[in-house]
């Protein structure tokens, strides 16, 4: 193949054609997900599987947040094997991106998903930044993101203020927003920002991007 073409042998500059791909291959990754929880558990050689599968699929590692679950995934093989305690969280994991299937959007077409700024803003961290996180998150639980949040100097509050600075609506929220718990925090942080304080609504997905980036794991084993 040249080197104007992508792995799937199609030319770079069909961008529709890639991005119909894509789709294909999250739908796929969604059904293989499915099977392995089908049990209640994620063996080691499922795990392998979907390993295997990652390097077979590299456009559908590009979004959030299969990118995120394959960072772990390799991490996990860092050692040449997954153990029961990893397992465990990867089962987790895919429990999560299977049962938010409806919001796996939120970072391709947030702004009419949900009221997220657009373009979305600069993320600041310093004293005068207060965070206010709600959903469920893909990066790990609540309180881990709020640990990431006051590592870097900013405070986090449980609840919508006018003190809020930034509302993070996590990956594996409800698109049905309005009608749903968590929603209530959207709620009240949009009258805010429509009655002009600088309150910003981001998703997981571009707060998340905006951290500190680990060291890149290393190449897992094949």
């Amino acid at each position: 193949m040249g080197d104007d073409l992508d792995p799937h042998g199609q030319p770079y500059g069909v961008l529709f054609n890639r991005a119909a791909r894509t789709e294909r291959d999250l739908s796929e990754m969604l059904g293989v997900a499915k099977g392995m929880l089908a049990d209640g558990v994620v063996n080691e050689q499922e795990a392998s599987y979907l390993r295997d599968w990652g390097g077979n699929h590299p456009e559908a590692l590009e979004r959030w947040p299969v990118n995120l679950i394959f960072t772990r995934l390799y991490q996990y093989f860092k050692d040449g094997r997954i153990d029961e305690s990893e397992r465990g969280e990867l089962y987790e994991l895919l429990a999560a991106l299977v049962g938010g299937t409806a919001s796996l959007l939120l970072g391709y077409e947030g702004a009419t998903t949900l009221p997220v700024d657009a373009p979305a803003p600069l993320i600041c961290w310093g004293p005068d930044d207060v965070y206010v996180f709600t959903g469920r998150f893909a990066y790990g639980t609540r309180a881990h993101c709020e640990r990431e949040a006051t590592d870097r100097g900013s405070s986090c509050e449980r609840n919508v203020t006018k003190r809020t600075s930034f509302l993070v609506i996590g990956t594996f929220g409800s698109r049905d927003w309005q009608h749903s718990s968590f929603g209530l925090k959207i709620r009240k942080a949009v009258k805010l920002r429509d009655s002009g304080f600088a309150l910003r609504i981001v998703g997981e997905d571009h707060w998340a991007n905006a951290l500190t980036p680990p060291a890149p794991p290393e190449e897992p084993p094949f």
